[in-house]
């Protein structure tokens, strides 16, 4: 197991600073995208808690006959 160091934000940010103008622009246009992706998808509470609702039912199987009936809906040759 390797001992690795846990880089912080400030830490990244003062040794970013040190970089020409060029370079810490394009990592804050970087970073703000990665904020993005990080970002929780603005959605009302209500819509969130039909998500929420749904994803902890339990999965339910289908049989290879079904997947096959709803295939052949659209390509009947299969």
């Amino acid at each position: 197991m390797t001992d690795q160091k846990t880089i912080t934000l400030d830490e990244a940010v003062m040794a970013a600073r040190e970089l020409p103008a060029a370079a810490q622009e394009a990592l804050a246009k970087e970073l703000l995208d990665c904020v993005a992706d990080y970002q929780t998808p603005d959605r009302p509470a209500q819509r969130q808690q039909i998500i929420q609702e749904r994803l902890a039912k339990p999965l339910h199987a289908v049989s290879r006959d079904e997947v096959m009936e709803l295939l052949r809906n659209y390509d009947p040759d299969l």
